[in-house]
């Protein structure tokens, strides 16, 4: 059985039953995963229903992000798994900062004050006892009640290509709209404006005699990487928050009592959405193998039958953001229309391993660059362990969107500059990264 089919139908039957207003059964839920994944009988079938119920305890808990005894987003169910020997411990292996450990018993831990909730690990384990708290109930139960209580749904820069190949954002557009969601945007129109903030934000440190400055805007992983491993460079961070962030946050202040939620790629911006320095902007995030599971659950065609819906939110320069090296292209275009006499020279972190290592040489004096973009996954966001299709494919998806945008550059972003000035300049949105040591 394919581990991640067993995550994915539990996922989809729990929609379902949602969906139909049953009270949720437990065991009429799990009867119904374990028919689907063995169709012939298995010996260890206690030991998945009871992986099925530790799944369902973190999908129904509401509050499981105040557990303060517990308060990391992923999580290791099982102390040991038989799937495992002590030489193939693949969680282990894609974990960038070795926070995962074995003893010699074969039982597992995440240590906490190493783990920076990037996601790899659940993307990785083969028998589905790493799991990531999860809000796909509540997103569930927000778009029953959507009449009366407007839902957003927010769209990451990597949506592209996600739904399958013959899926245009358009046909995805429409079908989020007919699951409940009252409107769809992309989150790229606040990387336009984000970019814009950073571009300013680099002129004024360089303009001031500083020599270097750490993008802050896309990833939270990353984020944490500077935090709890690199923290002799945190002074360089910028104080920007990311697109994610901003974007709940004026659609939070156009109306106060909207719902917002974040689709994307990414397991860290669970974490993210949830940080005290960041709160409230975006009430839930799903993944977009969450997304497709109550876009299975509502039995909604992506045919292009019910109806196609323009997006036309940002431009060029906000789109690329997905893909590594696109926030540094983005921010050196809006640099050169500024200070076109400062000097760009960017470094890219593609994953986390890479981005400590570029790190470590700013720590030493070592890099040859004023600018760092962090990306904590291979690829950049198309790459997160919260997607459906290679991130090579989806690299290719996304530029090819982002050069249908209607314009090139941020600057010439009309649709984003007006969201700047009706509700980005009536939001705080400087994080003060409050986990971060500050230069003395």
């Amino acid at each position: 059985m394919n581990k991640n089919d067993f995550a994915h139908r539990i996922l989809v039957n729990l929609a379902h039953q949602m969906r139909a207003g049953e009270i949720l059964d437990r065991k009429k839920l799990s009867d119904r995963v374990i028919a689907e994944c063995f169709p012939k009988k298995t010996e260890d079938e206690q030991v998945w229903l009871d992986r099925i119920n530790k799944r369902l305890d973190y999908l129904l808990q509401d509050d499981t992000y105040e557990d303060n005894n517990d308060p990391l987003l992923v999580h290791l169910i099982e102390e040991s798994c038989e799937e495992c020997s002590l030489e193939k411990q693949p969680c282990v292996h894609v974990c960038p900062t070795g926070a995962i450990t074995y003893d010699d018993q074969g039982k597992g831990k995440i240590n906490a004050s190493l783990c920076v909730e990037c996601g790899w690990c659940v993307d990785s384990c083969i028998s589905g006892v790493i799991i990531a708290r999860s809000e796909f109930a509540q997103v569930a139960a927000m778009l029953l009640q959507s009449d009366g209580h407007p839902v957003y749904a927010i769209l990451a820069p990597s949506f592209v290509g996600q739904f399958g190949p013959a899926v245009t954002p358009e046909i995805l557009k429409a079908a989020l709209k007919a699951l409940g969601f009252t409107e769809v945007y992309e989150v790229a129109l606040a990387a336009d404006i984000v970019t814009l903030e950073e571009a300013r934000e680099f002129c004024k440190r360089m303009s001031s005699g500083e020599k270097f400055m750490i993008t802050s805007c896309c990833c939270p992983a990353f984020i944490k990487l500077v935090e709890k491993i690199r923290p002799k460079v945190a002074h360089l961070v910028s104080p920007s928050m990311s697109p994610m962030i901003i974007m709940g946050k004026m659609l939070k202040k156009r109306d106060e009592y909207c719902r917002v939620v974040f689709i994307g790629p990414c397991i860290a911006k669970k974490a993210e959405s949830k940080r005290p320095d960041l709160k409230p902007a975006v009430d839930c995030v799903l993944t977009f193998k969450e997304t497709k599971a109550l876009l299975e659950a509502a039995e909604l065609s992506l045919d292009g039958s019910l109806g196609y819906r323009e997006m036309e939110d940002a431009s060029h320069d906000g789109r690329i953001f997905a893909h590594t090296g696109g926030v540094s292209e983005a921010i050196n275009r809006a640099v050169k229309r500024r200070a076109p006499e400062l000097e760009f020279r960017p470094v890219k972190g593609n994953g986390l391993k890479e981005c400590s290592s570029l790190l470590k040489q700013l720590e030493e004096g070592k890099l040859d660059a004023n600018f760092m973009e962090g990306m904590g996954c291979p690829e950049g966001c198309v790459g997160g362990p919260g997607t459906i299709i290679k991130a090579a494919e989806a690299a290719l998806l996304v530029k090819e969107f982002a050069a249908k945008a209607k314009k090139q550059e941020c600057d010439d972003n009309s649709f984003a500059l007006q969201w700047m000035k009706d509700y980005y300049a009536d939001v705080d949105a400087n994080s003060k990264k409050i986990d971060m040591p500050q230069e003395d």
